[in-house]
Parts: structure tokens; C-alpha cells; sequence
């Protein structure tokens, strides 16, 4: 008879601790968020376009710097950021042509948020210095300037009353006040004379021509009637030209236009005359008069 041996074997079950229950959840999100990257890598490597490169180009010692796909420019000087006027974004930057301290003059029109507008850059004694030629701020609609009919080497900036000399980089900028006199803002200069060194600025019932180094010097009797009448025209064309544009998706600034418009016109029926006094503007048959010595405070 065969004898059985059974063997018992006993199993000793040694406690293990549990992680709590927030240390689970903490490490399941975890995995999940592995995952997550882990597939959205693979979807990357399968096709999805990769980062916009950077672009770079250098115009004398200014470099100017962004990325594909974008707009907005940064500009560097020698190696260093350069923020003019607190601005370190810009949507255009361009060269004029004419250069300054051996370096090229730059054109800069800002983002909307830095408050700037379009600038002009120059260089002076190993420093580039920035003044600005207009405050309009509108990416979708920058103000690059008006060519004066005429003169395709002077753009006038008319939202700034300033004028630039395309061929030299000279900002025009002429006084339209008289001395202890207060007028509110919304002066235009609409002209230049041939020698840049007057210019026609329109107010709201008359034409002031000033230099640069007197003042004002000399006034047309362009009433408010009778740019009423000249200018309605023009409202009407400003007004059917912005509506067009925005029909088809565009933006323009109509009142920019519109003054634009009324630049143009001075200097198609007006004309800088060169005489003893200095540059008289005729037209309309209207002619510049002389300002009284006592309105410019020669006299007391």
C-alpha cells in the first residue's frame, strides 16, 4: 500500500502600504500628461509644419530682426536693441538712401501698442537719434507720407505738420503760431517752397507761410467759405474711396485721406513765388500778404 505524503506549504502574508489617494491621482495625471506630449510629438513628426525661422537684415551697422509669418521687426544696433522713442516694434522698417555719421536713414512705422507712429532714424556722433514725422498709429493703415505734387524728393506728413527731404533725410517742421498767440491743434502743413526753407501751413480761415528760423512771416486770406467750397468735393472722394476700401476688406483712415487730398489741391492751384520778401504762395486769385510787425512782436 503506497503511503501519501501531503505537504503542506503555509503562505505568510507580510502587510504592504498603500500610497494615499491624492499621491495616485497625482501620479495618474502625470501619466497622462506624458502621454499626451508623447502623442502630440509623434503628430508633430508626422507633418505638422515646424516653428517659423528667423529672419535678419542688416542695413549698415542697424540690423533688423523678426520671424516668417510675422510682421513685426525688431532693430539692432551693433549688436544692442535699439528702442527708440521707447518702441521695440515695428511693422516697417526701410532705408531711405541718404545716409547720416556713415550709417543709412531709416524709415519706422511702430506696432499699435507702442504708441509711436512713423519715425525717422539717424545716426549723429555714433548715436542714432529718432524724431517723429507722424503720431497716426495704425498698423492696417500706416502713414508712409504724401509726395508734394511736384516734388517726389519731399513727402509731407500732414497728421504731424512735417515734411521730409527724401534725398537727405532733413525733417521740415515750421512754427504756425504767432508770438502770445494760443490756437487749438489741427494746423496742416500742406506745402514746401523749392528751397525748404518755407513752408504753407493751413489753418482754419487762412493760409500762414513761416521759416523754420523766424516764424511766420506772411498769410494768404484762404477763408473758411472759401475752403468750404474747395474742399467739399474732396470730402465727397474721401468719404466714396474709404467705403470702397471697405467693401473689399480693407481699412483707410478717411480723415488722413481727406487731408491729403486738401494738400494735393493747395499745391494745384496755389505756387511758391520767389521775391524780395521771400516765398509768396498765389492762387485762387489770392496772393500772401506780409504779417504787421507788431502781430510778430518786433514792434512794442
Amino acid at each position: 500500500m503506497r503511503t501519501s505524503t501531503c505537504v503542506m506549504t503555509y503562505r505568510t502574508t507580510v502587510p504592504v502600504s498603500r500610497p494615499p489617494a491624492s499621491r495616485c491621482r497625482a501620479t495618474r495625471a502625470s501619466i497622462a500628461l506624458t502621454l499626451a506630449l508623447l502623442i502630440a510629438g509623434g503628430a508633430q513628426a508626422q507633418g505638422a509644419a515646424p516653428a517659423p525661422g528667423k529672419v535678419s537684415e542688416a542695413m549698415g551697422d542697424f540690423r533688423i530682426e523678426g520671424y516668417e509669418g510675422s510682421r513685426l521687426r525688431q532693430i539692432k544696433y551693433r549688436g544692442k536693441t535699439y528702442r527708440p522713442l521707447n518702441a521695440y516694434e515695428f511693422i516697417r522698417v526701410q532705408a531711405l538712401g541718404p545716409k547720416m555719421g556713415g550709417q543709412p536713414v531709416l524709415l519706422a512705422v511702430s506696432n499699435d501698442f507702442m504708441g509711436v507712429g512713423t519715425i525717422l532714424i539717424a545716426v549723429q556722433n555714433d548715436t542714432p537719434l529718432a524724431r517723429v514725422l507722424s503720431p497716426t498709429i495704425d498698423i492696417r493703415d500706416p502713414d508712409l507720407g504724401l509726395p508734394q505734387p511736384g516734388r517726389q524728393d519731399l513727402l509731407l506728413f500732414t497728421a504731424g505738420s512735417r515734411a521730409l527731404v527724401t534725398s537727405t533725410g532733413q525733417v521740415l517742421w515750421f512754427e504756425h503760431l504767432l508770438p502770445k498767440e494760443y490756437q487749438p491743434s489741427g494746423v496742416r502743413l500742406v506745402s514746401v517752397a523749392p528751397d525748404n526753407r518755407s513752408g504753407a501751413l493751413l489753418l482754419d480761415n487762412e493760409i500762414r507761410l513761416s521759416t523754420q528760423d523766424d516764424g511766420v512771416y506772411a498769410r494768404v486770406p484762404f477763408t473758411r467759405a472759401m475752403q468750404g467750397k474747395a474742399f467739399k468735393t474732396l470730402w465727397d472722394e474721401s468719404y466714396a474711396t474709404a467705403g470702397k476700401a471697405l467693401d473689399e476688406g480693407k481699412r483707410i483712415d478717411q480723415r488722413r485721406l481727406y487731408d491729403n487730398l486738401k494738400a494735393e489741391w493747395i499745391n494745384r492751384n496755389f505756387s511758391w513765388h520767389e521775391t524780395r520778401q521771400g516765398w509768396q504762395l498765389r492762387g485762387q486769385g489770392l496772393d500772401s500778404s506780409p504779417v504787421l510787425a507788431q502781430e510778430r512782436g518786433e514792434l512794442r
